[in-house]
């Protein structure tokens, strides 16, 4: 391998280093703000009803709908959705649980750990 090689697989690791720790402070900062965003994954319409705004007014959160185009980054928002289940559960115990909907992107998998 030649030093030509070797310095862009470098520069290559630093700058995935870089970003990886952008994202994990946007989510940092992002679970700290007041406005907590739960993201889900829609169709051609709207997935969020009735009953998911009443929830969101109750527990004092949001939902964002991706509609039919999943994200690219998907395992970043399962993570924000993770964290902001923590909050829920740390703000207003388990009853959430009860009322939220069970195809929240990341909900059925942090629920069995």
């Amino acid at each position: 391998m030649n030093f030509k090689q070797i310095i862009i697989i470098v520069l290559f690791s630093v700058a995935l280093h870089a970003q990886e720790k952008k994202q994990n402070d946007t989510i940092k900062i992002e679970i700290n703000s007041k406005t907590k965003t739960i993201y889900l994954l829609g169709g051609i319409a709207s997935v969020i009803t009735k009953e998911d705004l009443a929830f969101a007014k109750k527990y004092n959160i949001y939902f964002h709908d991706f509609g039919c185009i999943p994200p690219t980054n998907f395992k970043e928002y399962e993570t924000k959705n993770e964290l902001v289940f923590e909050y829920l559960n740390k703000t207003y115990g388990n009853q959430w649980q009860k009322e939220i909907k069970p195809s929240v992107m990341g909900f059925e998998k942090w629920k069995k750990k």
